[in-house]
């Protein structure tokens, strides 16, 4: 309703500011020629003056208006790659009318991500995702900000109480509930072919239900397998519907506004359900006893101590954050891993027979998991091969930020590829103190050459656990 009301609001100004454009031609003089140079000379007086100044190099293929958009093609990752070889591991792509300074390898990647964070903790104006997030009411877009910090802070002290943590009151107590659940529908398949996506993505959503909603559904549930859908079909448009962010006026236009009109039909469908969840968790809301992640918000409504302002549109879009964040990336993780398992039937084989070995017939435990390095690396390496994330979610500059040898105004885009660092078109594998090695193979010698790889990183929490695992299968370390 919200971007029905918007919309029409804009159309009224559209068309004033066209009724005020004609009561100008008609008092100056101007004809419409002489009006459209004008517009181009703003422009381009526009565009020069906004340059800024020691920025890192544009690649070749840069055109007015659009940038670097055609030259991205239909694989940017693959092209961000390309330019990558060319420019160094720092440079700047011109999205339409914006900037985005690319950054690629580890040194510029942990500068900008670990070391200096905060300068690089905000998000830009994004019109799509707005529309989505209502515009930074929730946690994963929202502009960086002192309600930002309240609320990230707030939500993550919910989740650990609700279980996201190592030890005890953890989650998997309902994490292998599901995953016996899962085991169970499978059998009911009776060894015929099936596509198990579906299947999957109701067990990964049922344990996000059970931290949202205190509660889970069955496979059939209508409501469920909507709400399910409609995050799926938001997350598959968000690509084709990014030119609307570009150049929002388009989305006036017909066909070419086809899946930024179906994200905002399908995010309907999920406010709706989490509006549903909010009305019956007030009617049997306990201050005493929060069951789930709405009644812990319910209760800071109530409270007003640790978030200021705190609404129940932000608790409805906090809680849309836990279904957008966890259940189409954590599915695809595991769709990408029973495909490499079922492409490679000798490594599927040794990790049937550690998990009899060291599980048995029982369900795996977090206990189990020091016990477990061939397993790890195995999911290890399917995270590093098939990253589901390419480009992660765009950041924004909070000042003026020193990247190596170029200055970054405050509110630059830094565009940082998911799937850093990627040398797999390279002859052999790159061993250099400070990358990863990277191949599109999966197998036990692509592990060694990994773990050898890795050896050689620097000290980094970061790091740690997913070299380590590989260190041990290969045999390098105890």
């Amino acid at each position: 309703m919200l971007s029905a009301f918007f919309e029409k609001k804009m159309a009224v100004i559209v068309s004033w500011i066209a009724e005020l454009v004609w009561e100008i031609f008609q008092i100056s003089g101007l004809t419409i020629q002489t009006f459209l140079v004008f517009c181009v000379v703003f422009l381009l007086a526009y565009v020069l003056l906004k340059r800024h100044k020691n920025l890192p190099p544009y690649p070749a293929g840069r055109v007015p208006v659009l940038g670097h958009l055609l030259a991205l093609g239909r694989e940017p990752p693959l092209k961000l790659t390309a330019w990558r070889r060319q420019y160094g591991d720092v440079f700047t792509v011109r999205m339409g009318m914006e900037d985005v300074v690319v950054l690629n390898g580890y040194t510029a990647v942990k500068d900008a991500l670990v070391d200096r964070s905060e300068l690089f903790a905000s998000r830009p104006p994004n019109y799509l995702l707005d529309a989505i997030v209502g515009c930074g009411k929730e946690i994963v877009s929202a502009r960086w900000g002192p309600e930002f910090k309240q609320r990230r802070k707030f939500a993550t002290a919910a989740l650990k109480n609700l279980g996201m943590k190592v030890g005890t009151g953890s989650i998997e107590e309902s994490i292998r509930e599901e995953a016996n659940c899962l085991r169970n529908r499978i059998a009911e398949y009776e060894g015929q072919a099936f596509n198990i996506s579906s299947d999957l993505g109701v067990s990964v959503g049922n344990i996000t239900c059970s931290m949202a909603f205190g509660k889970r559904y069955d496979y059939g549930d209508e409501t469920f397998c909507g709400l399910l859908e409609a995050v799926m079909n938001v997350i598959a448009e968000l690509g084709a519907g990014q030119i609307i962010s570009v150049f929002p006026l388009l989305r006036f236009v017909p066909g070419i506004n086809r899946a930024f009109m179906e994200v905002l039909k399908q995010n309907s469908k999920i406010h709706e359900v989490l509006w549903d969840e909010i009305a019956r968790h007030r009617e049997n809301f306990d201050n005493e006893n929060p069951r789930d992640f709405i009644d812990f918000c319910l209760l800071e409504l109530e409270q007003q101590e640790k978030v200021s302002g705190l609404t129940e549109e932000n608790v409805m879009y906090m809680a849309q954050d836990l279904f957008f964040a966890g259940t189409e990336t954590s599915t695809n993780t595991l769709l990408w891993s029973l495909l490499f398992m079922t492409l490679n039937p000798d490594i599927q084989q040794k990790v049937h027979e550690v998990l009899d070995t060291v599980v048995g017939k029982s369900l795996p435990a977090l206990s189990h998991r020091s016990q477990l390095p061939y397993v790890n690396a195995c999911l290890m390496e399917t995270m590093r091969i098939r990253h589901i994330a390419p480009l992660i979610i765009p950041h924004a500059t909070t000042d003026t930020v020193r990247v190596q040898e170029y200055d970054i105004p405050e509110g630059t885009l830094p565009g940082i590829p998911g799937d850093q660092p990627r040398e797999s078109q390279l002859p052999g594998v790159i061993i250099h103190a400070k990358k990863i090695a990277d191949t599109l193979e999966y197998s036990e010698s692509e592990f060694q050459k990994a773990a050898e790889c890795k050896k050689q990183l620097p000290e980094s929490k970061y790091w740690e656990e997913s070299h380590k695992n590989l260190l041990r299968v290969c045999g390098l370390i105890d």
